[in-house]
């Protein structure tokens, strides 16, 4: 076979491979973007605008179905999440520290889980002991709940310390009111 003919059949070969991805795309593409009647999941995937905490990309219901299933599970309000999170920081304690190469992570607990890390440059605190006499020393200064940004069945609650910056993040289940052990 001679080297011109390889590179025709190589040519249409890539082709035809190229032809048939966009093929599949588009095809892919009319099915997932359609608001047709027999849409087997009822609804379209697009971007819905929520005022005041960014784009969040969720189902737009089209048909008979009038929410999406997640909002009518949340039985803890946003203010009753923030009461929550600011009755707990009393009870925080100073877990282990960790390493991370430049900074320190020092685990907060409550109920004897993990839930918020503090994150400390080795700059102003260069042992594991300033790290966790720093913690202390902000803890007991006071640390308050701050406003509640609610992410589907989730409310994360940033964690404010005296001088008004956030450290960290406590996650409550919108479901149960329980603080969420983990990241």
């Amino acid at each position: 076979m001679g080297l011109n003919r390889r590179i025709v059949l190589l040519a249409i070969v890539i082709a035809a491979v190229i032809a048939s991805g966009l093929v599949a795309s588009g095809a892919f593409a009319a099915v997932t973007y359609t608001r047709l009647a027999g849409s087997p999941l009822g609804f379209s995937t697009a971007t819905h605008w929520r005022q005041g905490s960014g784009n969040v990309t969720r189902p737009v219901w089209h048909g008979n179905v009038t929410r999406p299933l997640w909002q009518g599970n949340v039985t803890v309000t946003s203010e009753q999440a923030k009461t929550i999170v600011g009755d707990a920081v009393t009870a925080f304690q100073i877990g282990e520290v960790k390493d991370g190469g430049s900074i320190w992570m020092v685990s907060i607990k409550y109920n004897d889980k993990v839930v918020m890390t503090v994150v400390l440059g080795k700059l102003n605190t260069p042992t594991s002991g300033d790290a966790v006499k720093a913690v202390q020393d902000s803890m007991g200064r006071g640390w308050s709940a701050g406003e509640p940004k609610q992410h589907g069945f989730t409310y994360n609650v940033p964690i404010v310390d005296a001088n008004g910056n956030a450290i960290g993040n406590i996650r409550v289940d919108g479901r149960t009111g329980d603080i969420t052990a983990g990241f």
